[in-house]
């Protein structure tokens, strides 16, 4: 039997410490069994419905990708558990084996006190569907057995559990960014979450530039140089400012998800009329770093520079190259460094350490 209407919903945690994250299969039945008990008294259902429950923890952000992966994998794992059945009031748990969920369902490693357990719930009650996103983050607590279950399971005191929807966390994650003052950057990710056609630019305060397509984020790395011209400064802070809020940007965008297409800014100002994605595409920085070049200053060292700030570490690498003049190496990934460490070393190049706001008309 296909259902008309999948609510898609969670039981969340807040623990007091990481918690294991994946119940095996005995542990997975038992709490599906009371979970179950749980939403038909809490959403009062009626009619004939299905359950699907995931015997794994999660992190926000892992539930939070373009086109929501682990439901359609939980949904698919339904599909094939009930086929050619009259799956009418039908229960399934998914749990581990041997420390291992299947294959799509295997939580990424968390460090947060705060956790979901994903589940579905298939009906073709239109008024139960509605009262699952209106109400069940509301009325949802979970009863005192469901409690005491999963704590004698994850063997951890629990500040609090509830169940939500996926859109009450979608809204609760909202409220998180924008209480961090970080609205553009969740405009992006809810984009690309929600929208059927995710498509967006963003400009930030800083500067910083995102172009939305899909799951695809394109965005330009500007060096010191490009960023004093383009954006008509001499403020170092300004650039640092733009660099800091970039790496914490891409960070949040990975971590929900989204794929990074770095390009060098060849051309700017871009049209935000005429955005071209071919254009990205042929300047996409495929290494963890990009150079370029620049007449050597009189003063720069006849060595590798490193120039560090407190904050953002190595923010960029420069060496003298033949007929004066230096290549500039920037980092634009975690390995970005040490592959520019590797190039150096194989060239027998020593280097120096400087700090970047006395430095940085070498840069120019």
């Amino acid at each position: 039997m296909k259902y008309q209407f999948r609510c898609d919903g969670m039981l969340t945690l807040e623990c007091q410490s990481p918690i294991n994250q994946a119940l095996d299969k005995q542990q997975a039945s038992e709490l599906t069994a009371l979970i179950a008990r749980d939403l038909y008294a809490v959403l009062g259902i009626k009619d004939k419905t299905a359950l699907v429950f995931c015997g794994a923890a999660f992190s926000s952000e892992q539930l939070l990708q373009p086109k929501f992966p682990i439901q359609q994998n939980i949904n698919q794992y339904a599909s094939v558990a009930f086929q050619g059945e009259l799956y009418d009031d039908k229960v399934l748990s998914i749990g581990a084996s041997g420390g291992l969920m299947p294959d799509g369902l295997q939580p990424a490693p968390i460090e947060q006190y705060l956790c979901h357990f994903p589940f579905c719930l298939d009906t073709n009650d239109a008024a139960l569907a509605e009262k699952f996103e209106a109400e069940l983050m509301h009325k949802g607590m979970i009863s005192p057995p469901t409690y005491e279950k999963i704590k004698e399971q994850i063997q951890l005191q629990i500040n609090h559990a509830n169940y939500m929807s996926y859109l009450d966390l979608v809204a609760m994650i909202h409220n998180h960014y924008e209480q961090m003052g970080l609205t553009q950057l969740w405009q992006v990710i809810e984009t690309a979450l929600l929208s059927k056609e995710p498509k967006t630019a963003v400009i930030s305060p800083t500067h910083n530039h995102f172009y939305l397509v899909d799951h695809l984020l394109f965005t330009p790395f500007f060096s010191w140089s490009q960023f004093s011209r383009f954006f008509k400064t001499d403020n170092i802070k300004d650039y640092l400012n733009w660099l800091m809020a970039q790496r914490l940007s891409l960070g949040a965008f990975t971590s929900h998800g989204l794929e990074i297409k770095p390009f060098k800014a060849t051309n700017w100002p871009i049209s935000e009329d005429k955005i071209c994605l071919g254009q990205f595409e042929q300047d996409n920085i495929k290494k963890s770093f990009w150079t370029e070049q620049q007449d050597q200053p009189k003063d720069h060292p006849q060595q590798a520079v490193f120039y560090q700030h407190p904050q953002a570490g190595v923010v960029a690498i420069s060496a003298p190259t033949a007929c004066d003049k230096i290549s500039i190496y920037y980092p634009i990934s975690a390995n970005g460094i040490k592959d520019i460490q590797a190039i150096l070393a194989q060239l027998a190049i020593e280097h120096s350490f400087v700090d970047l706001t006395q430095h940085s008309n070498w840069l120019i």
